[in-house]
């Protein structure tokens, strides 16, 4: 059987402050919005989804992956928009890698495959 991703979900404690972060420093299109839950577009055929939960609650920290042409610049666009690196374009395998957090913990990666 052939598969294809559709969509992506990660945990949230503020869906305001997460959903800000998504659209605004990674540049997705919200879709969807409530308190609970919210969907928001990579593209045509990838979406993200947001799920509140308490504090009470342990997030299930998930993480999120894009390929990148340039890791450098790519790395440098998410700082100008107050992106906190924790990783920045390091070597590993065939990838270079940068890697930060959402505001809840979840980890992004950019990488950009050596050739």
């Amino acid at each position: 059987m052939e598969t294809t991703p559709s969509h992506f979900m990660v945990s949230v404690k503020d869906m305001e402050r997460s959903l800000d972060f998504y659209q605004n420093k990674l540049g997705l299109k919200i879709l969807y919005q409530t308190a609970e839950w919210s969907e928001l577009s990579f593209n045509d055929n990838l979406e993200l989804a947001l799920k509140k939960v308490d504090e009470a609650n342990n997030l299930n920290n998930a993480g999120i992956g894009f390929q990148v042409k340039d890791c450098e610049g790519a790395t440098k666009h998410y700082e100008s928009l107050g992106v906190e690196i924790v990783t920045r374009c390091q070597k590993k395998d065939d990838l270079i890698l940068t890697q930060f957090k959402d505001p809840d913990g979840n980890m992004i990666w950019l990488a950009q495959k050596i050739k």
